[in-house]
């Protein structure tokens, strides 16, 4: 029996230290807050997204960052082995087929979660202790022997997991404290972006467009020549663009946002050819644009547009070719120029962290102080929204747990 440390009750630190104690191993897992699973309460805006019903063959696509080194992790436990879990354990779940084949707790809680992850902790013997922050690590000739928490107490152990998560939502304890700790022993950190983070644009416009909600969104773009296209909901704000769409497309630009500003293109009808819109506006020649349109965007939307390009009270007979093509670009082509994206802390999730090239990828072990693992968030890996990072975690904290 070896005697494991978990730093870190997250998703991914939760499943370390289950697998860990599972494997027959005395197991103490060391939480900063005074509970479990903070982050997770928070997923899925509170619903409790815990994965995605996909084939794991399609999982890869979803990854933004690294996702060859994740085949080991997402083969060995893969979402279908995370809900085989959930079933012996008695939680009730449903797969939302019309939403991006979500996985949500069948009462929408994050609660019925964490404490079926609680019992089976304690089922399992793991020890946690809480209110414990780790301030340091106990490393002699390039192998871990513990922890020491900010009391200077001394923690030994034969095996340390770090599962401290990335930079955003700090306040729940995932404030990248355990950067700084790791680069004093040689590993080295790959610099942070916020990822499935709101957009900050140029455009004055867009705030007489705030709290406008869109559906079917295309949202596109070119970074170094390759295209980059999401489709889905989105919603203008004060300060530019937010929403699911929106959220995914950022997770695949924010690093070049350091190179400059980046120019996204909209299109509101995708289904609706610019000749048929162009139809749709001229249906009555004796109506307003604004009544030609009615019931094929948002009535505020629409207003909003019309305004834009000072069509107010504009019949159909009396509109302009021009002032027509401004128009239909404007809802098949809308262009914003993006400048930034909100600060990390609004970040879902960190991309940035632990650099791969030093971690195994089939045991989540450090190539550069032996026994020391990593799991989750901590890891320079990061997917789009729908479930997808927290099986990320999951699947590298089963990894990480499993090999001792």
């Amino acid at each position: 029996m070896a005697k494991v440390i978990v730093v870190g009750a997250g998703p991914s630190g939760i499943m370390a230290a289950l697998t860990s104690a599972k494997n027959g191993n005395e197991v103490i897992l060391l939480e900063r807050n005074n509970e479990i699973g903070k982050k997770l309460k928070l997923t899925g805006g509170g619903r409790c997204n815990i994965t995605n019903n996909r084939s794991i063959d399609e999982f890869f696509d979803k990854i933004v960052t690294n996702k060859k080194f994740l085949y080991s992790a997402l083969y060995t436990f893969s979402n279908y082995s995370l809900l085989d879990y959930f079933d012996q354990k008695g939680l009730e779940y449903k797969v939302e087929y019309e939403n991006d084949d979500k996985v949500y707790t069948k009462s929408d809680k994050s609660d019925d979660v964490i404490e079926l992850f609680l019992n089976d902790l304690k089922d399992s013997s793991v020890k946690i202790l809480y209110n414990t922050k780790v301030s340091d690590l106990i490393v002699e000739n390039g192998e871990i022997k513990g922890v020491i928490d900010e009391n200077s107490k001394k923690i030994y152990g034969d095996k340390v997991i770090i599962s401290t998560g990335g930079k955003s939502h700090p306040n729940t304890g995932s404030d990248g404290f355990m950067f700084d700790i790791l680069k004093k022993y040689g590993h080295s950190i790959k610099p942070f972006y916020p990822a499935l983070i709101p957009l900050v644009t140029k455009e004055d416009f867009v705030k007489g467009l705030q709290g406008v909600s869109m559906k079917d969104v295309v949202i596109s773009t070119k970074i170094k020549k390759k295209k980059i296209e999401q489709i889905g909901d989105m919603i203008f704000t004060h300060f530019g663009i937010s929403g699911p769409a929106v959220l995914k497309i950022s997770s695949y630009i924010n690093k070049e946002l350091e190179n400059g500003d980046i120019t996204l293109k909209l299109d509101f009808l995708k289904n609706t050819s610019k000749e048929e819109l162009t139809n749709i506006i001229r249906s009555n020649p004796n109506k307003t644009i604004l009544n030609n349109l009615k019931g094929i965007l948002p009535q505020n939307f629409t207003k909003a547009l019309i305004s834009l390009v000072a069509l107010e009270e504009t019949k159909a007979s009396d509109l302009k070719k021009e002032d027509a093509s401004k128009l239909i670009n404007l809802i098949k082509e809308m262009e914003l120029t993006i400048c930034d994206t909100l600060t990390i802390k609004a970040a879902m999730v960190t991309s940035g962290g632990v650099n791969i090239k030093e971690v195994d990828a089939s045991t989540m072990e450090s190539k550069i102080i032996k026994n020391l693992y990593f799991s989750g968030e901590v890891l320079d890996i990061d997917a789009e929204t729908g479930g997808y990072n927290l099986q990320l975690a999951f699947s590298t904290g089963y990894l990480a747990g499993s090999d001792f």
